[in-house]
């Protein structure tokens, strides 16, 4: 597979996610036994295993933050199943902003998203916003 459709299945993630269309992330992007892993000690960090467990763990994204968190790609890399995306994160919850850097890697398999890890620049920065 071409990194060309690697890169546009992780924007199409991001841009999902924005709107807050969850389903399409859960029918179109997701592989069945998909894992996200969010570092940290904040409320939202661990391992979420599976389509229900990743799309429970965006949604409370969406919810506790208004949807106000947009992703800001800046560069993407790419080899044979990853894409790994470095990136701009913002949003506001409760009176806080944040505003981080991070990388998000993506592993593919078949064209859908297997497995995601979050690398935020400060992740005390996340867990005090998210907390």
């Amino acid at each position: 597979m071409s990194a060309q459709p690697d890169i546009t299945r992780a924007k199409a993630s991001y841009e999902a996610i924005i709107k807050g269309d969850l389903d399409y992330v859960r029918d179109n992007l997701l592989a069945d036994d998909v894992v996200f892993h969010v570092p940290g000690q904040g409320k939202l960090a661990g391992d979420y295993r599976g389509k229900a467990e990743v799309v429970g763990y965006l949604a409370r994204l969406v919810d506790v933050t208004g949807n106000t968190m947009r992703y800001e790609p800046d560069a993407f890399l790419t080899d044979e199943d990853r894409v790994a995306v470095m990136l701009r994160i913002t949003g506001e919850r409760g009176g806080k902003t944040l505003d981080e850097r991070g990388v998000h890697v993506f592993r593919l398999v078949d064209g859908k998203i297997a497995e995601r890890w979050s690398f935020p620049q400060d992740s005390y920065v996340i867990d005090e916003f998210f907390g």
